[in-house]
């Protein structure tokens, strides 16, 4: 019984070696039928998903260049009102806090979308015009209020 053990081990061994040339041909024509399957789905999906890509990016372009000229709307509207109440201030020749806050207002905005030079000049002269200081002003009701709430949302 031994002997037949051998043997059939020994049989196995061998047939298991033999069959190991049949098995890598096997498993390599399986790796690539998978990989040109992949490949297959891969390209119907870039196809498929194409005409959607296209068309985000031709709408994308069109909300840049709607944001660009909203953009440049708004330097525009922000200059005229620099110049304008800063004319009306130089003309005055001197400020009130609550002047100066309505047109910190407008020029900080105006400088933060990149404004040209013209309206930071006008906003330099502005800003060394003398402050009139008056009794009150809506800048100290304004902190008032600010106060009050605080007051009545700490209370709550």
């Amino acid at each position: 019984m031994d002997k037949l053990n051998e043997i059939a081990t020994i049989v196995g061994i061998v047939g298991t070696v033999s069959a190991w040339s049949i098995f890598k041909p096997i498993t390599r024509w399986f790796q690539q039928r998978q990989l040109k399957k992949s490949e297959r789905l891969t390209k119907a999906v870039e196809q498929a998903t194409q005409p959607l890509i296209e068309a985000y990016e031709r709408e994308h372009k069109k909300l840049v260049e709607e944001l660009d000229k909203q953009k440049k709307a708004s330097i525009s509207v922000l200059h005229d009102r620099v110049y304008q109440e800063g004319r009306r201030l130089l003309k005055q020749g001197w400020a009130t806090m609550d002047d100066i806050d309505n047109f910190l207002n407008m020029y900080q905005p105006y400088l933060d979308l990149g404004g040209n030079g013209t309206g930071e000049a006008m906003g330099h002269k502005v800003l060394d015009l003398p402050v009139s200081e008056g009794t009150d002003t809506l800048i100290q009701d304004a902190q008032r209020i600010h106060e009050e709430r605080d007051k009545r949302k700490n209370n709550e």
